[in-house]
């Protein structure tokens, strides 16, 4: 029954990593939500910065242009 629950944990959790690498604006409603329930702390700071989307930068989202205007 431990095994279960430990290899769940490890599959959410990857999952989430992957989407929020891969579509960030897929997890962002979570991470938000998240944000508001967890109490003050170390925890919630992380779920803020995770709910607040970076723009993106460069060309396209790339962030290795170089000075010629190409991207990498």
């Amino acid at each position: 029954m431990l095994q279960i629950l430990v290899v769940s944990l490890v599959v959410v959790a990857s999952v989430l990593y992957w989407l929020h690498r891969l579509a960030p604006a897929t997890v962002l409603p979570l991470w938000q939500g998240l944000a508001r329930t967890l109490p003050a702390g170390p925890l919630r700071q992380r779920a803020q910065k995770l709910a607040t989307q970076k723009k993106a930068g460069g060309c396209g989202g790339c962030s290795g242009c170089d000075k010629s205007g190409g991207c990498h």
